[in-house]
């Protein structure tokens, strides 16, 4: 992938070694369009975090975990809606991602303004997460956090062995709490796998009429839009190649 310099977007992807992190790659080559891409590996959640806000050159910039697919025009809607998240100063632009084991939207991608996230930095709650503690301070200095409803990906299943590994990860490494109080969480539950990473992967091409059936228009026109200029795009280049010959 050509490493890319941009001033508004830039883009980062926090792993340890998920089997799905392969695909998040590929989802992100795969974009219409493309920005600098940075791999933050083998760290602790919350130092992951605060490294790609000291990292990041750009005005904004995604947070990709490795187990999320981003569709074709994750970037470009992304890319669109940061006007909107400048002047109605927030912090963070989050969308959401469809989790097919659990049949429902999730989550999910967030947008970060490089100079909030710095200044307020990225601190973990007694279970090791920061999305709660960092939408608190978001609120408390000032800033927004801007949901949008659309689906802009999908929230991967590994596979029970990488579940296991994930949760000895974060149990013995970024959660603060006795292994009895970690049992009773969420993130203590490994759940049955019933597709494949490909299989998951080959989920993106349903996003659009999970969008629509979810009332989510804004993304259903965008990717309409998007198809239409580069229709477009390859009939000019069409037109030029025939008048060459």
């Amino acid at each position: 992938m050509a490493t890319l310099e941009h001033k508004d977007l830039e883009i980062f992807v926090i792993t340890n070694g998920r089997k799905t992190f392969d695909y998040v790659m590929k989802s992100i080559e795969d974009q219409s369009v493309h920005r600098k891409v940075t791999v933050i590996r083998d760290m602790l959640w919350v130092d992951a975090l605060n490294k790609c806000a000291s990292l990041s050159k750009s005005k904004y910039y995604i947070r990709v975990d490795d187990d999320m697919f981003l569709h074709k025009y994750t970037v470009a809607y992304y890319l669109s809606r940061m006007k909107k998240a400048t002047h109605r100063k927030a912090g963070v632009f989050l969308c959401k991602l469809w989790e097919d084991w659990s049949h429902k939207p999730v989550g999910g991608l967030r947008m970060y303004s490089t100079r909030v996230a710095r200044k307020l930095k990225f601190q973990p709650s007694r279970l090791g997460k920061v999305d709660k503690v960092f939408n608190h301070c978001l609120r408390f200095a000032g800033y927004r956090q801007i949901k949008d409803h659309t689906i802009i990906g999908i929230h991967a299943l590994s596979s029970v062995e990488d579940q296991q590994r994930y949760r000895k990860l974060w149990r013995d490494h970024n959660a603060k709490i006795s292994r009895k109080q970690f049992s009773r969480t969420f993130d203590n539950i490994i759940h049955p796998v019933t597709k494949t990473e490909r299989r998951q992967y080959i989920l993106l091409n349903r996003i659009r009429k999970l969008n629509k059936k979810y009332g989510n228009h804004r993304y259903v026109n965008f990717i309409n839009k998007q198809r239409a200029a580069e229709n477009a795009a390859a009939e000019g280049n069409n037109e030029t190649q025939e008048a060459q010959i």
